[in-house]
């Protein structure tokens, strides 16, 4: 085996669909900022090299994991086993179709907000300030109080392991709090959106402007985080539930408990994945024992701790 991963003949398969590259670091490929190293990453040029990728991973027995943005994401320090792919690099387009627009899942949501606004949509307006990918919002039906994914979302694009493409009609049934239940090994590969027509393009921009410059008020941008780490369970708020556990500014080796925002963990400098990891069972232990509430992380967790 080329690299005791896979034999040297696979590699250069794969390298023909995608960037590979052995042993690379997940810290650069995460908003925390932490993670080991990927034993191999793969990062497809587009679909249908992501297609093919699939199935010959499945064919040598070579165990994969897929991650998009790095934004809501905590990778261990021991990194991840087998191959990781990475679909940052797939399409990236955004592309008006009448009233529809279809936008790749590697599209940042900042970039899908300015490409919306100028070709006249408005509805955009909650995704202001969330970080990541198109691909990663539609995966955990991201939002805010002002509305989620679903609202918008006609179709989703995605690709099998199998290395079959498919489109998911995104009826109502299969949203719910940060989640769409796509069918299981589906990566995601893009959307079609329906947005309202905005009666003021400058009034919307301006919008957006003010809400990101809110978030950067209430929320600890400057630092690497995941975002919001606990999703609010029913009832509840979790960063009160934080708060009023006393846990505002709580630090276990470089990772704090946000003093801006009880619901954000931050890598408030030199934090590994398990200071961070610790942290997160910390709160939810102490918020358990103080208010008989149990946190469920928003954030996906991977490999080893």
């Amino acid at each position: 085996m080329f690299n005791n991963i896979i034999s040297e003949n696979t590699a250069k398969d794969l390298s023909l669909l995608g960037k590979i590259e052995f042993n690379s670091p997940l810290s650069l490929c995460t908003t925390f900022k932490t993670g080991g190293a990927a034993d191999l990453l793969i990062e497809p040029f587009d679909e249908g090299a992501l297609s093919s990728i699939l199935p010959v991973l499945n064919r040598e027995g070579i165990p994969f994991h897929i991650i998009g943005g790095g934004s809501n994401l905590l990778i261990s320090d021991k990194g991840l086993r087998g191959a990781t792919v990475r679909i940052s690099g797939l399409e990236n387009s955004f592309k008006v179709y009448g009233e529809y627009i279809f936008a790749g899942a590697a599209l940042s949501k900042e970039r899908f907000i300015n490409e919306a606004i100028a070709a006249g949509f408005g509805g955009i307006e909650f995704m202001a300030g969330i970080p990541g990918s198109i691909g990663g919002g539609i995966f955990m039906n991201a939002g805010t109080y002002m509305g989620s994914f679903s609202d918008i979302l006609k179709k989703i694009r995605g690709v099998e392991y199998n290395g079959s493409l498919i489109e998911v009609d995104t009826a109502a049934d299969i949203s719910g709090y940060r989640v769409m239940n796509l069918p299981e090994n589906t990566v995601i590969t893009g959307g079609v959106f329906s947005l309202p027509r905005a009666e003021d393009t400058d009034a919307t921009r301006k919008l957006v402007e003010d809400i990101i410059a809110d978030r950067w008020m209430k929320h600890p941008m400057e630092y690497p985080s995941a975002g919001s780490v606990f999703k609010n369970p029913g009832g509840f708020s979790s960063w009160k539930l934080i708060n009023d556990s006393g846990l505002k500014g709580c630090k276990i080796g470089g990772a704090m408990v946000s003093e801006k925002h009880t619901n954000f963990i931050i890598n408030s400098g030199n934090a590994s994945s398990e200071d961070i990891y610790n942290l997160i069972s910390h709160v939810r232990e102490t918020v358990s024992k103080r208010f008989g509430v149990v946190l469920e992380t928003e954030i996906k967790i991977l490999g080893e701790f």
